[in-house]
């Protein structure tokens, strides 16, 4: 009986690491989408789209917050997400700086773009509570992109 309870307790703990690491994984694909989507967004900025940039924003950070509200996270997987962000917005910004921004990158923003529309069906209820800290950081990361996007 003994043996039993050890399982037990053993299949239990694997399975609870485990749904933590698909919960964490979750989050890391919403910031790597985020992050292309940032990504191409800026692009539109240096060629002058204004307003494909101010939509595009809205969108990434908008559906990457609203997974973050919507979960409890922990510090450190937020911040591998937001690295995984960070990353995948350099890329796009990379491959269209080098000519390298061809039908497989457009496929994968466009995947992005429709991956964080569903995202933020789902999570609109998240997003109505939290709007207002939402909005307020979407201007401000706005503010920061166009300002780093401007600069040299």
């Amino acid at each position: 009986m003994n043996i039993f309870v050890k399982l037990l307790f053993f299949l239990i703990l694997n399975l609870t690491i485990n749904i933590k690491i698909v919960t964490a994984n979750e989050l890391d694909n919403v910031g790597a989408c985020a992050g292309v989507v940032i990504g191409n967004a800026s692009v539109d900025f240096s060629l002058g789209d204004q307003q494909s940039f101010e939509d595009g924003i809205k969108i990434g950070i908008t559906a990457y917050l609203s997974e973050v509200f919507a979960q409890k996270y922990s510090k450190d997987d937020i911040a591998v997400a937001d690295q995984i962000l960070a990353s995948n917005t350099d890329k796009i910004i990379n491959a269209a700086n080098t000519q390298t921004f061809d039908e497989t990158v457009f496929e994968e923003v466009i995947k992005c773009y429709r991956a964080l529309a569903n995202l933020m069906l789902k999570n609109a209820d998240t997003i109505k509570t939290n709007s207002k800290t939402i909005n307020n950081f979407v201007i401000q990361r706005s503010k920061l992109l166009k300002r780093m996007l401007s600069a040299g």
